[in-house]
């Protein structure tokens, strides 16, 4: 059985469980609504899907046999939605799929493109009159994601979602999603856009990092770079909010090569003290769209004297995803200068685990939510041994993120995952912390 196959059935049931473990819940329209509004503080995502059935016309006149299509796509829906996620048919050509509690904004566009390319394929059906034939769907998909769900008004989102899934129509992809936020906290945004920029100019801004431990032999080899701001006034601003700002305002790239050069110099100051580290960095979509970066990249390298291999650039699977052809040229760019490539945050989105073989990476970072509860978990144990085991498949290293206990660091040791990193290493430190803290880690007896 492929690996993708083991992750698939781990997702869905524990091999000791005698039922299927939760899945997305179908409501009726009404009840999505409904749940839209009780939905709870963390990022949504709205969905409005038109089908556009070949067999409209059939369907519309409820011919028996076109319930066929809409359990065909009720599977396919519920096959790759979470839990927490929900969603009702409106009318035989029109779904809508409502995504709570994500990690971020881009796994609402991921889940939009998985879900528009699973409804693609054809579906083949059987006539009343018992022949066999096949139903196409040309799925055009928009949405509206909200950062904070709390009180959200059901009806502006879903308003909002018809109305990007209208403009889809004419996008090259037929999918568009577009952002619900009020005028005050347009204004709000506005406020922190204008304070980052300073402090981007003003170099306030801070760069920390946290630890990665080898896992066989127990030594700190890399650490990840986490931007941190404190404001003048001693308030802390979330590293998301950071980076989503950068994202729309067109300030990411001056961000990323603030992390890049501050990273690099560190490393190399680190380096005189007898502290040989690797750094990992987050790169975000945008940046993937930045044709000049893999040079900045060469010259930073060149500029601190850091060896390729001590730099782990770090991709999330929404990212290199949305532009495929894009992707790999970018990532053999940045491997022609020795880079070592991550994929961060697996596991989380909704895409198809197929598709890493096309993409010249070195290392899969499992995500926490399956690290964490691994010891207790028989479901999430399944799905870290299958993702230890695609990663090796694929020559790659694995890492664990969110590792918070020696239990669950003994498991991934058994399970032969190669490195790990959480609170039970260590926070993240600032530059100033982290050479101290290495050397005594590094000198415990194993």
């Amino acid at each position: 059985m492929a690996s993708s196959d083991v992750i698939e059935q781990a997702r869905r049931r524990p091999a000791d469980a005698p039922a299927e473990r939760p899945s997305a819940s179908r409501l009726t329209p009404a009840g999505l609504m409904d749940a839209v509004q009780s939905a709870g503080s963390g990022r949504a995502v709205l969905l409005v899907v038109e089908m556009n059935r070949s067999d409209k016309l059939q369907a519309l006149s409820q011919q028996p046999y076109a319930k066929q299509v809409l359990a065909e796509v009720a599977r396919r829906v519920q096959a790759m939605l979470r839990p927490d996620d929900r969603y009702a048919f409106v009318t035989p050509d029109l779904l809508w799929v409502m995504l709570r509690n994500l990690p971020s904004e881009a796994l609402g566009e991921l889940a939009g493109r998985t879900l528009r390319e699973n409804l693609s394929r054809p579906i083949p059906v059987r006539r009343d009159n018992g022949t066999a034939s096949t139903v196409h769907l040309r799925p055009v998909v928009g949405g509206a994601w909200i950062r904070n769900a709390g009180g959200v008004d059901s009806m502006a989102l879903l308003a909002k979602a018809s109305e990007a899934q209208h403009r889809a129509r004419s996008a090259d992809d037929h999918l568009l999603i577009d952002q619900l936020e009020d005028a005050a906290a347009l204004e709000r945004r506005d406020i922190l856009e204008a304070e980052l920029r300073k402090a981007l100019h003003e170099n306030e801004l801070d760069v920390h990092f946290q630890p990665q431990v080898d896992v066989p032999t127990g030594r700190c080899i890399s650490v990840e770079a986490l931007i941190r701001w404190t404001k003048p006034n001693g308030q802390s601003v979330n590293p998301a909010t950071v980076a989503s700002i950068c994202e729309e305002r067109g300030m990411m790239g001056q961000l990323t090569q603030f992390v890049l050069n501050t990273s690099l110099r560190h490393l190399k100051y680190w380096r005189t003290k007898g502290i040989d580290l690797s750094v990992g960095i987050n790169l975000s979509a945008v940046t993937l769209a930045d044709n000049n970066f893999p040079a900045l990249v060469g010259q930073a390298l060149a500029t601190w004297d850091v060896p390729g291999d001590h730099l782990t650039l770090e991709l999330t699977e929404s990212a290199i995803v949305q532009n495929e052809a894009t992707a790999i040229e970018f990532m053999n760019l940045l491997r022609s200068h020795g880079c070592r490539l991550a994929i961060d945050d697996f596991g989380t989105g909704y895409s198809s685990f197929s598709y890493l073989r096309k993409f010249p990476l070195n290392e899969l970072k499992i995500d926490q939510s399956f690290v964490r509860n691994m010891t207790v978990d028989q479901g999430d144990r399944q799905i870290v041994h299958a993702l230890i085991d695609l990663s090796h498949t694929f020559e790659m290293h694995a890492l664990a993120e969110g590792v918070e206990s020696l239990e669950v660091l003994q498991a991934l040791n058994e399970l032969g995952c190669n490195r790990a990193q959480g609170y039970y290493f260590s926070k993240a430190l600032s530059p100033k912390d982290l050479p101290e803290w290495v050397s005594v880690f590094n000198a415990r007896p194993l």
